[in-house]
């Protein structure tokens, strides 16, 4: 075991960091100067690779695709296929399950590839509760997850492809659309100007159910762009809540939502807002799509979680406040409340 520090100017950081400076070490980023800046300076402790103790290959594959995340795209699909009983004489059955199965695949794919990227840019070095940390504990190489990522990605494409047969235009604009989403999230292109809030909106939402109705029934109704809007929305106020524990903790332009660009009470105060608007907004879609009012009863539970995370939010004095400690956890809690009750409500016309 050894320690090496090296400035971003050395000819071996870049090695270091994607991992791919030995085959036989792994080097672990313990701190962190400067991040992405030109002085950034990382120290490493060169391990061998067989002391690193990493679990077996299929547990870091599952941990690093962000299980805890996952309802964030597997959620509203269900419920967009859900949402079209109407359709089911449209129903291809194969390629509505390659789609999903499409969808898996490209939420892993991004999310390494997400982790790939903050791990280069010094974010997930800096705070050791971002992503899935399976590079920074030395499990897998920065190197290697990039590959896992294009074939994950590889994959998604390939289960894609017999969509394509119900809504080849329709799907391939769709396509179009959520790659350039991906590039300005990927990228934070103009975030400052909320420009990857509203990529974030439409990658969980719209452009997410109309795909799955496009590939399961061929075509897409109002109510599944509504939902799409909905899902969206919610999903946008999950990454905006995740952040606000971490608002010192890292740079502006690490975060991929518009409210680090805020002071924290002004931050705060849109959080609040947009919460509230969610509550009435999940409701006004629910009517849209005639969902049946005995199931309204059960909405004062559905939105308990929100309701008490926005509490939690107004409360806190700082990004330092006892009171947002786990808003992660609390807004994740949020969504999948939502989605449980979208699948039933939505499921229940089935029977």
């Amino acid at each position: 075991m050894e320690f090496i520090t090296l400035s971003k100017d050395d000819p071996e950081f870049e090695s270091y960091l994607l991992g791919t400076f030995s085959p036989t070490h792994r080097a672990l980023p313990i701190e962190t100067y400067h991040a992405q800046t030109a002085r950034e300076r990382v120290t490493f402790r060169v391990v061998p690779i067989e002391k690193v103790q990493a679990p077996a290959w299929w547990k870091i594959y599952f941990w690093s695709c962000r299980p805890e995340l996952l309802g964030l795209t597997m959620g509203p699909s269900i419920v967009a296929w859900l949402n079209g009983r109407e359709l089911i004489h449209d129903w291809t059955r194969w390629p509505s399950w390659f789609a999903l199965l499409g969808i898996f695949f490209l939420h892993t794919g991004v999310f390494l590839l997400n982790d790939v990227q903050d791990h280069l840019r010094g974010l997930d070095r800096l705070n050791r509760r971002r992503g899935s940390q399976v590079i920074q504990k030395g499990w897998v190489s920065a190197a290697a997850m990039k590959k896992w990522a294009i074939l994950n990605l590889g994959l998604a494409v390939l289960f894609g492809v017999p969509a394509f047969m119900n809504a080849p235009i329709e799907l391939a604009l769709i396509c179009g659309a959520a790659l350039l989403c991906l590039i300005v999230v990927l990228q934070n292109r103009f975030t400052r100007y909320g420009f990857s809030d509203l990529a974030l909106a439409l990658l969980f939402g719209p452009l997410l159910t109309a795909g799955i109705a496009f590939a399961s029934f061929g075509s897409v109704n109002s109510s599944g762009i509504a939902l799409g809007f909905a899902f969206g929305a919610l999903t946008l106020w999950v990454f905006q809540a995740r952040q606000f524990e971490n608002l010192f903790r890292s740079k502006p332009e690490g975060f991929r939502t518009f409210l680090a660009f805020w002071d924290f009470d002004r931050a705060r105060l849109i959080g609040v807002i947009e919460g509230s608007l969610l509550l009435i907004v999940q409701p006004a879609v629910a009517l849209y799509l005639h969902v049946p009012l005995k199931l309204f009863i059960l909405l004062p539970f559905v939105s308990m979680p929100l309701i008490l995370s926005m509490s939690r939010l107004w409360r806190a004095a700082s990004p330092l406040s006892s009171t947002l400690l786990k808003s992660e956890t609390w807004a994740l809690g949020c969504h999948l409340a939502w989605v449980v009750w979208w699948v039933l409500a939505l499921g229940i016309s089935w029977l």
